[in-house]
């Protein structure tokens, strides 16, 4: 992966090192979208660039988590979920469906967490399904 051409901002490496501490790896660094793994739960979450972060941190699930999961999410504090899907072509571990166009694209679950500390509690949730 070429840190290089697509560098992460300070808060991004900050967001990214919790995760490290949690078992995620950076598997794909987009312009718009960090690509984030689990290997030992197999969870993929998505690390929007574009959202100025240090307002939000806004990450992507999968489209289709169990329901006991998002209500677990949603009782977390500092955390909410979007009532409207993210679609992004750059999600390539999610499903794909249509959404207006002409061809299929991936769609994801957005959980906004309020700070640093509610992204934490959400990577530890999502690694336990």
């Amino acid at each position: 992966m070429n840190l290089t051409q697509r560098p992460l901002t300070d808060v991004e490496q900050r967001l990214v090192n919790v995760a490290a501490d949690r078992g995620y790896e950076l598997t794909h660094l987009l312009v718009k979208v960090c690509e984030l793994h689990h290997p030992a739960s197999c969870v993929t979450i998505y690390l929007d660039r574009q959202r100025d972060l240090s307002q939000a941190i806004r990450v992507k699930i999968h489209p289709e988590t169990p329901s006991e999961m998002l209500e677990a999410i949603e009782a977390i504090q500092g955390l909410s979920i979007e009532p409207n899907f993210f679609h992004h072509a750059n999600m390539r571990r999610f499903p794909k469906r249509f959404n207006g166009g002409k061809r299929k694209i991936n769609f994801a679950r957005a959980v906004v967490c309020a700070d640093i500390t509610a992204f934490d509690r959400l990577l530890q949730t999502l690694a336990t399904e």
